[in-house]
């Protein structure tokens, strides 16, 4: 008889030790809501991001992060307009030859095709030592 009041009195201190382990959980979880509550109060107005309409897009056209339409308007010096290798230096640059074999070139194949130009024998074109390519921008 002993043993089975010995067993009893493990299962009803299991089942305390259970109930208690339950309301500790559950003031944590008061204590902890009732801190980020206070912590937002604290902050005031704390602005959400704003989620911007998806744009509609119709199949087969590739994302631009940039509207061409809009900026293209924002310049005002025609030289700005091109941006490639023949329209800033010419077709006689130092670097044409490779540009004409490199533009065609794209993704993780650039890398190499670049080194390529890099390691060969042709050491580019005429170096127009007075040309300037520089624009400078007005403030404003």
């Amino acid at each position: 008889d002993e043993d089975s009041d010995d067993s009893d009195d493990d299962e009803e201190d299991e089942e305390v030790r259970a109930r208690q382990r339950l309301e500790e959980r559950k003031r944590k979880m008061q204590e902890a809501a009732r801190a980020a509550s206070e912590w937002a109060s604290k902050m005031g107005d704390v602005k959400t991001p704003v989620k911007r309409p998806k744009t509609e897009r119709s199949p087969g056209q590739a994302f631009r992060r940039v509207d061409d339409a809009v900026w293209s308007k924002e310049i005002v010096h025609d030289s700005l307009r091109d941006n490639s290798y023949a329209g800033t230096f010419g077709e006689g640059g130092y670097g044409a030859k490779a540009s004409e074999k490199l533009i065609r070139v794209r993704g993780k194949d650039f890398r190499h095709e670049k080194n390529k130009k890099k390691r060969s024998n042709y050491r580019g074109g005429k170096i127009d030592l007075d040309a300037t390519s520089s624009y400078k921008f007005q403030d404003g």
